[in-house]
């Protein structure tokens, strides 16, 4: 394990196989996903833009259409009626050519309640100075008599008469007003004919009666549903409604709700006939009605009612994003953990070729030294005999290392628990380790709590345990030759801290340590070398006992290893067997992942 703090920026980090390919990976799919998606932002955009004009063109066109229906339809009756009747069938009244003209008024204006003929008393004529009244009652009657479908009414007459004809002093052709007829609000107007241009007599007059309310809460709406119902909506929006108010400000048709957005508004006076004829009609030049006509999509203004529709668009087109990022993120991922456990699994042949190398050159140099009888000093021929021990002894530990690892990644590496003194283990490993800690200059001190609780333990397994850690600390303690050994009982556990001076471990290596083949770097190409099996080894242990293990450690001071032996001992060994197949499998798959 080497120890090399370099940050992910770094030339060195950079340069790591599996995180070019990773970055290489990633601007292979981020260009074209990135184009795809601006032109796809770019297309909603411009469907919004597009969708805007759609949306206030109809709400212009809808509002302007249907104020030039209104006033269209209202004005009928006088065009189609009054217009349409000439002052020569009127005087003397022509039963038969008038009869017909005021029904098709009646079919035509449905809004107009009943039409009126007076003529001027004349001799002669049974109809003249009659107030004759023609409404739908009259269009129904079975008889073949123009003359019979006309009737007189003094109610109407007394009522209507003497008004119009105070109204015919202003001398305009045209006199509309509003007037109580049967206790009902109507609106009332007439066409006037006069025995001379003067306009000094008035001869005869036709007029019409339209029930106020009956407008306001029948034929209007009912004009403007047809109108909406005719109007082709387009898809995926919010309806165009009308709303139409009054001169008072109340609602005719009420085609809004609360806090609705008012597109566009188009006003008209309630006539019943030309509005250009305004200032020739009595008495409208001094009060007339203005009505309101007003469009609306609800509560939202146009650019969000086209934002709001295209939202589901953006939202799905961000979530296919999200998980396109999240796949990507994932075969890149896979892919890096793959690059890179390769090369760690390279580096880990050319290590272990390397430990292997090493003591087998030794142990055959001073082997030969002895054979061919070099060697004449005793002292020195022992010294020799230690040194083919020591690097013999280095040889069985890594290839039990290599052993033990391969037997738990295939799950075959069992745990024959039973309780043990920890506190002696550590002793037995300290005292095996002695002349490496002599060769080295060590100084080494055992702290053990007496007595200490016994634990469930396999003992050799244990034992490798502790001489991992301990051979760790021996490597990476650089200049400082302190190694503090604690067995403690504390928190219902047994724990053995071992703690070094040495280099430290970087925060950001702490949880990358305990993977196989993983070695901490400190310079490219120096420190210590190793398999990277060692702390794979120890965390796979301890967690075949139940227990863990743990690092605290700071760059440049050293670091403490603490092995967690649980005291009660609950965890029987096919809870063991379980716990190590399943975990080591679990971590196989990640031992090279990138933290």
């Amino acid at each position: 394990m080497r120890l090399n703090p370099r940050p992910w920026f770094s030339p060195l980090y950079i340069a790591d196989r599996g995180v070019r390919l990773a970055l290489s990976l990633a601007v292979a799919v981020a260009i074209p996903v990135g184009v795809l998606f601006v032109f796809q932002y770019r297309a909603l955009a411009s469907l919004e833009s597009t969708s805007a004009v759609v949306l206030r063109q109809l709400s212009t066109d809808t509002v302007d259409n249907a104020a030039r229906t209104i006033e269209s339809v209202l004005k009928e009756p006088h065009i189609k009626v009054l217009l349409a009747l000439p002052q020569a069938r009127v005087e003397p009244l022509d039963p038969g050519f008038v009869a017909p003209v005021l029904a098709d008024g009646l079919q035509a204006s449905p809004f107009v309640e009943a039409f009126y003929v007076w003529t001027r008393p004349a001799a002669g004529d049974p109809l003249s100075g009659r107030w004759l009244t023609y409404d739908a009652q009259s269009a129904r009657l079975q008889t073949t008599v123009a003359a019979d479908r006309f009737r007189d009414e003094p109610t109407t007459r007394r009522a209507l008469l003497g008004k119009l004809q105070q109204l015919a002093s202003l001398k305009r052709a045209i006199v509309a007003f509003s007037d109580t007829i049967d206790g009902r609000p109507h609106y009332v107007q007439a066409q006037l004919r006069w025995s001379s241009p003067a306009r000094d007599e008035l001869t005869s007059l036709v007029a019409f009666a339209v029930d106020a309310e009956r407008l306001r809460s029948e034929f209007l709406p009912a004009l403007l549903a047809t109108r909406l119902q005719s109007l082709q909506q387009p898809s995926g929006f919010p309806p165009l409604r009308l709303a139409l108010e009054d001169g008072d400000g109340r609602l005719v048709v009420s085609g809004h709700g609360p806090g609705d957005t008012f597109l566009d508004t188009r006003s008209f006076p309630l006539v019943f006939f030309d509005k250009e004829l305004l200032e020739f009609a009595a008495p409208y030049e001094a009060r007339r009605e203005t009505w309101q006509l007003r469009t609306t999509y609800g509560a939202n203004d146009i650019l969000h009612v086209v934002s709001a529709s295209t939202q589901p668009q953006k939202m799905l087109l961000g979530l296919v994003g999200v998980l396109m990022s999240i796949g990507v993120f994932l075969v890149i991922r896979a892919a890096a953990r793959e690059v890179r456990l390769a090369e760690l699994k390279s580096n880990f042949v050319a290590s272990v070729s390397h430990d292997l190398k090493t003591p087998l050159a030794l142990i055959q140099l001073f082997a030969e030294t002895l054979e061919l009888g070099r060697v004449r000093n005793p002292d020195r021929a022992h010294e020799y005999y230690r040194i083919i021990n020591l690097e013999a002894r280095k040889l069985t530990r890594l290839i039990e290392n290599i052993l033990d690892f391969s037997r738990m990644e295939a799950g075959l590496r069992p745990y024959t628990r039973q309780p043990e003194d920890i506190g002696a283990i550590v002793d037995r490993v300290v005292d095996m380790m002695a002349p490496q800690f002599t060769q080295g200059k060590f100084s080494v001190q055992v702290h053990r709590d007496d007595p200490l609780p016994a634990v469930m333990a396999d003992v050799l397994a244990v034992e490798r345990a502790v001489e991992n850690l301990l051979t760790n600390a021996l490597k990476y303690s650089g200049d400082a030759k302190q190694i503090d050994i604690a067995v403690v009982a504390a928190d219902q556990q047994v724990q053995v801290r071992i703690s070094d001076h040495g280099i430290g471990i970087p925060r950001q290596e702490l949880r990358r340590i305990f993977r196989k083949f993983y070695r901490v770097q400190q310079e490219l190409g120096g420190g210590p070398q190793g398999t990277g099996l060692g702390l794979a080894i120890v965390e796979h242990t301890m967690r075949g006992h139940g227990g863990s293990v743990t690092v605290d450690s700071t760059p440049g001071v050293g670091s403490q290893f603490t092995l967690h032996f649980p005291i009660d001992g609950t965890l029987t060994d096919e809870d063991v067997r379980n716990e190590t197949d399943s975990g080591d499998r679990r971590r196989t798959a990640d031992a090279a992942g990138p933290a």
